[in-house]
């Protein structure tokens, strides 16, 4: 006949400290039985059921972990009672659930990372609305009355930026103090007006200055893309300076 196959797990009664803990794995009981932890009078009952309670010794799948005692006690006359208390007169107390794989007491030193997502997905989407709104802000240059006259060098190329609508400005460029060529004004996009400045610089023995005069609410990446390409035609020595200032001095 096959042996019956134990249950997965027992509710625990430590009679000494009148302690229970529930669904303690079958591997955990009888460790607990060979280390002497549960003593072969403590009391077991399958996890989830209401069944009897029965002591440690009287379960056959715990019997061969019991540790066997050094000297064998002296044997009860017949008709004689054990002085002890009858462990059936106990009555089990409020019962506690013991979580598979983990000792009484342990902590759970496992650190919960979602309050950490949070706070990193918050930054990240602040960091990145400021980014947006730097682009878009009015460039900051300073009033003209602060800023040098366009026309002190004759030799400078100026490179002016108006807006021509809400969405869309317009380019010129203009050689000194003389007023631009007519196929260098109305410039749709930077592109025609670097073109353009490429053109007048083809023509110059010695790098001039290159100014860029824009409107003082004009959206700073205008000018930013500018800088940009000229800081690349001055590291190839193409023109000797660049500045940015405002067209005009605030109106009163």
């Amino acid at each position: 006949m096959a042996a019956l196959k134990p249950p997965k797990s027992f509710d625990v009664w430590f009679v000494a400290v009148n302690t229970v803990y529930k669904a303690v794995p079958y591997n955990v009981v009888a460790d607990w039985t060979q280390q002497g932890r549960l003593g072969r009078d403590d009391r077991l009952r399958p996890a989830g059921t209401e069944s009897a309670w029965k002591a440690v010794h009287e379960w056959p799948y715990f019997v061969d972990y019991i540790p066997r005692p050094a000297f064998v006690p002296a044997p009860v006359a017949p008709g004689e009672e054990p002085a002890a208390t009858p462990i059936h007169l106990l009555e089990p107390p409020e019962e506690e659930t013991l979580i598979a794989g983990r000792k009484p007491g342990e902590s759970d030193d496992d650190v919960d990372m979602i309050p950490l997502i949070d706070i990193s997905m918050v930054l990240l989407v602040f960091f990145i609305m400021v980014s947006a709104a730097g682009a878009l802000s009015p460039v900051d240059v300073p009033e003209m009355r602060y800023g040098g006259e366009l026309h002190a060098d004759p030799e400078s190329i100026t490179i002016s930026i108006e807006k021509a609508s809400d969405t869309e400005v317009n380019y010129s460029i203009r050689e000194g103090a003389t007023p631009a060529k007519k196929e260098y004004t109305k410039l749709g996009n930077p592109e025609e007006a670097l073109a353009a400045l490429d053109k007048i610089l083809a023509g110059r023995v010695r790098p001039p200055e290159v100014r860029v005069a824009c409107e003082k609410d004009l959206p700073s990446e205008r000018v930013y893309e500018m800088a940009k390409q000229l800081k690349r035609r001055f590291d190839e020595h193409k023109i000797g300076a660049f500045v940015a200032t405002v067209n005009e001095a605030p109106k009163k």
